[in-house]
């Protein structure tokens, strides 16, 4: 055991055997085992090989890493053979750093522009890789679109901070899938938000105790509705969704939660064999031809009118897998694509949504109403045929933040829904042509902002506020009135970075 710290710079080509190096010196020091070792090559090859060129590796031994900690402590100190308490971590930095520079205060800001996260390797041979947040700028691929949350670090006596999603592999023992899903998302909504806060493996077996039946540890793994139960104990109000309740239409669900920067779990089954991964982002497809993509229909003013749900737009979809690197990419409808066994015919079979819990108007309802709401002959407006029609839920604050920043917005119009009132949460329809629609900064022709907190699933009182090309509409004082501005300069708004 050495009596410092141990720090090694190494760049990202020859980052495997300096590791590797490190994992001989602190984890296999008592073991002769040559399989051991070309086994764990593999493995940190097969964990770097998707990684840019010319990324730079602090790798430093000991490290405490509370989420392995928390385990060795209720778990593997335990057990009859003898496992060390102490990680080793590896910082990744997107270009050449020395040691003098952690040293050189002047040296710190460059560092911080340079962070891109970090991973763990565990004293558990046999299930590596420990918990991980890493900037998908570290990745060769990286045309993602995700939810983040920012995470600091202290690396070498200095506070660097970087952005992605936490991720980490099973042990096997303490936490399989189930588990890792709920800590990935309470790491990632408690360093987002201020009601929650990240939690550990052993909490995570206490929040299930009183629906458990039998013993914790070591863990068999958990059904979808526990999790939905933890999810609920650590504070969220939980939605869940069955594929044999929406059939195809799950993938509709699963991309408008996606669409509003809430990363779901999703259950799948395969046989007799279950897995739980986190939908965390998406990688958007260029639309080629409008003709190949699905169309969806509702009838009003006498007639039939033909839209396009962005949801039916192609796309792939990054999702959170402990038995795959960070940020796999799949398509919703083989997810599992990745694996050469019988884990590849893997289908969707449940999500479990974390909300927070005053939203009371789920999006199957919400996406309903918004489209009832433009049919209305009030408050409606007729879009004609083939208008993409693009819905997610916001926070009132990002979305307002959003509106502030728009900038040849008319002034008045603007200043109306700044001043709005508007609750916590708020559903957002948003209304495009089809030929100049894209996933970027597209300008809306049409917006609806409906009231996530209401619960009449069938009232247009949950209208806040509707902008058409010939007039707004907006809420005051419980009744709706017609503002003098036509809804334009408007553009495309995204809680995915």
């Amino acid at each position: 055991m050495p009596t410092s710290i141990q720090i090694e710079i190494s760049p990202i080509e020859e980052a495997t055997i300096a590791i590797l190096d490190t994992i001989k010196a602190f984890f296999l020091a008592e073991l002769d085992d040559k399989f051991i070792s070309t086994q764990i090559e593999i493995d940190l090859d097969d964990y770097l090989e998707n990684m840019r060129d010319g990324l730079f590796c602090v790798i430093e031994y000991p490290y405490v890493d509370k989420v392995y900690r928390d385990s060795y402590y209720n778990y593997y100190s335990s057990k009859h053979y003898s496992y060390q308490r102490d990680c080793i971590r590896v910082s990744l930095f997107e270009s050449e750093i020395k040691s003098e520079h952690f040293l050189n205060p002047e040296c710190h800001l460059d560092l911080n522009r340079k962070y891109l996260g970090y991973f763990i390797i565990r004293p558990t041979i046999n299930a590596l890789f420990g918990r991980s947040i890493i900037n998908p700028k570290a990745f060769e691929e990286n045309s993602c679109k995700i939810c983040t949350c920012k995470i600091n670090s202290l690396v070498y006596g200095v506070k660097l901070e970087t952005e992605g999603f936490p991720h980490s592999s099973q042990d096997g023992e303490t936490i399989k899938c189930a588990e890792t899903t709920i800590w990935g998302l309470m790491e990632y909504f408690g360093n987002k938000y201020a009601e929650y806060k990240p939690t550990l493996p052993s909490k995570i077996h206490e929040a299930i105790a009183r629906f458990s039946y039998q013993r914790q540890l070591p863990s068999i793994g958990l059904a979808m509705d526990q999790i939905s139960f933890a999810l609920k104990e650590f504070g969220f109000g939980t939605e869940v969704y069955s594929y044999s309740t929406y059939r195809n239409d799950i993938y509709n669900i699963i991309d408008n939660y996606i669409e509003s920067g809430i990363p779901v779990i999703v259950g799948l089954q395969s046989d007799e064999i279950g897995h739980a991964i986190i939908a965390i982002g998406k990688q958007y497809i260029e639309i080629s031809d409008w003709k190949n993509i699905k169309k969806s229909c509702f009838n009003a003013w006498g007639k039939e009118h033909e839209y396009f749900d962005a949801s039916n737009i192609p796309a792939k979809y990054i999702v959170q897998d402990d038995n795959m690197d960070p940020y796999c990419i799949i398509s919703l409808d083989k997810p599992g694509e990745h694996y050469e066994d019988e884990r590849s015919k893997y289908k969707i079979d449940t999500v479990v949504v974390p909300l927070y819990p005053k939203i009371y108007l789920e999006t199957v309802v919400a996406k309903n109403l918004a489209l009832e709401i433009i049919k209305d002959k009030f408050v409606g407006f007729e879009f004609g045929s083939d208008f993409v029609f693009r819905f997610y839920l916001s926070s009132s604050r990002s979305f307002k933040n959003h509106i502030a920043i728009q900038k040849d917005m008319d002034v008045q119009l603007k200043n109306n829904l700044l001043i709005t009132k508007m609750p916590k949460f708020i559903w957002c329809a948003e209304f495009y042509r089809n030929n100049i629609f894209k996933f970027t900064d597209t300008e809306a022709i049409g917006l609806v902002v409906l009231d996530a907190t209401e619960a009449d699933k069938e009232s247009v009182d949950a209208l806040i506020f509707a902008g058409y090309p010939d007039r707004c509409i907006s809420m005051n004082e419980n009744n709706f009135v017609s503002l003098p501005h036509r809804f334009e300069k408007y553009h495309y708004f995204s809680n995915l970075k």
